[in-house]
């Protein structure tokens, strides 16, 4: 599981970067990648959770709700981090869009928590608690791979 999750985020940050430089041609290399992600994701969730038959009826409907609604908040933390990376290389970096970026960016986690809060109930309603438990695992552990990979490449602000 660790190699198949580490080629995907190694993947995930070239289209992250790259995302920034993008034409009409590899926008669409992005897509699918991000498309290329997203199967990984549930192909870890599916190997790892280890559903039973009435647990997986129950389970992946809810689960697809989810991440739809946490996509769409990944997809503004991309467009976020795009951003900054573009205005980073123009030196176009000013204590107005740090105010932005910081609010953005907060506002983008807390987002995370509330789906993650308001699902909690659904999932815990169709599977055991420890199976729960390793779902939110996984998805942290995902999380926190694509942003340590991020970490290595998105260049910190100058203060000066």
């Amino acid at each position: 599981m660790k190699q198949m999750i580490r080629a995907n985020l190694t993947f995930l940050l070239l289209l992250v970067t790259g995302a920034v430089f993008a034409d009409a041609n590899s926008s669409d290399e992005v897509a699918q990648g991000r498309e290329m992600i997203k199967e990984s994701r549930l192909q870890i969730v599916r190997s790892e959770l280890q559903l039973s038959d009435d647990e997986a009826t129950a389970f992946w409907p809810i689960y697809t709700t989810y991440r739809a609604e946490t996509d769409a908040i990944q997809h503004r933390y991309a467009a976020m981090i795009g951003e900054y990376l573009e205005r980073y290389d123009n030196a176009d970096l000013s204590n107005e869009y740090a105010d932005t970026l910081i609010d953005t960016f907060l506002g983008i986690k807390r987002e995370l928590l509330d789906v993650q809060l308001k699902y909690l109930p659904e999932f815990r309603a169709v599977l055991p608690s420890l199976k729960v438990a390793r779902l939110f695992q996984l998805e942290n552990k995902i999380t926190a791979e694509i942003d340590a990979q991020l970490a290595l490449v998105v260049p910190l602000v100058d203060p000066s």
